[in-house]
């Protein structure tokens, strides 16, 4: 048994990787409520309103 690498063993040539161009509107603010941290303020109060309802409906109901 030889040790030699085999055909299937090698890793094929990469191509050349083309420069990424510049993405000017990934750094823009969000279109609602002007920014990220007020969209992940809004989308965590949001579960905690739902955590809140759906434990009273529980009491009530129970």
């Amino acid at each position: 048994m030889s040790t030699a690498p085999t055909s299937s063993s090698r890793q094929p040539a990469s191509a050349p990787v083309a420069p990424v161009a510049p993405r000017p509107e990934l750094d823009d603010a969000p279109p609602l409520l002007g920014s990220w941290r007020n969209i992940y303020f809004l989308v965590l109060g949001t579960f905690v309103l739902f955590v809140a309802l759906s434990w009273v409906l529980t009491e009530v109901y129970a």
